[in-house]
């Protein structure tokens, strides 16, 4: 992989994120439920960490951190049809779209300087996290509320009446 190939897929990183905080920022503007509001708030948190995180490693390597707003408008397309189906079901389909990131970062990781290699682990990290986490909702496991809200720097706790 060479130097130019590299600088792509690092931006690919940042546009992943992008992308995932419009899906969860229109799929939390159309939830009802205050359970699954809850949830996707934590999907929200978790995108928006991650992008933030990112941000030095892009400066790094000159690459722009101005948001490619075609990815965040993917991202929010993609909501509607989340939100459009069952929560076990929208988990299930959630789950396998992380996948091919994961494997795109980790070919990343094969090359990455040494200062790259954690945010790029990260990276891979959250990609297969969110895809187990999914998994589990799907079964209707509540992982998001558990699982996810320790991946957060800036967690918040569910308010509401509980079920």
């Amino acid at each position: 992989m060479d130097k130019q190939e590299y600088s792509t897929g690092i931006g690919e990183l940042y546009a992943a994120e992008v992308l995932g905080e419009g899906l969860a920022n229109r799929w939390l503007e159309l939830a009802t439920d205050p359970i699954e509001r809850y949830k996707i708030g934590l999907f929200l948190q978790l995108e928006s960490e991650a992008k933030v995180r990112l941000r030095p490693l892009l400066a790094r390597h000159g690459i722009s951190l101005v948001e490619d707003e075609k990815q965040r408008a993917a991202g929010a397309a993609a909501a509607e049809q989340f939100a459009a189906k069952p929560w076990r079901e929208a988990m299930a389909a959630l789950a396998p779209l992380c996948l091919p990131f994961a494997h795109r970062f980790q070919s990343l990781l094969e090359v990455a300087a040494p200062e790259d290699a954690p945010l790029i682990r990260f990276m891979i990290d959250h990609e297969l996290s969110v895809s187990r986490m999914a998994e589990r909702e799907a079964q209707g496991e509540s992982a998001f509320s558990s699982d996810l809200v320790v991946k957060l720097e800036h967690a918040f706790a569910y308010v509401g009446a509980s079920r």
